[in-house]
């Protein structure tokens, strides 16, 4: 399921996010800074055996919805 991040904000989106897919088996750690999502994304796909195999870097991108796009485009393709 891809969670459209037109009509959020990155912590809204993030906790969603985590809401609807059990990330990370629970070391994913809340967004509590906006400003540090890129971070947060890093922290999300760090396992490339779990949910980051063919992510893209967040910190390629500098809009936090681009990435988000990009991010499922691949878990769709997995």
């Amino acid at each position: 399921m891809i969670l459209n991040p037109d009509y959020m904000g990155v912590v809204e989106w993030a906790d969603r996010l985590a809401m609807f897919h059990e990330i990370g088996n629970g070391t994913t750690s809340k967004l509590n800074d906006p400003d540090k999502w890129q971070a947060w994304a890093m922290n999300l796909i760090g396992d490339p055996d779990e949910i980051g195999r063919d992510a893209p870097n967040p910190f390629q991108f500098e809009d936090w919805r681009e990435w988000a796009y990009a991010f499922f485009l691949t878990q769709e393709l997995n």
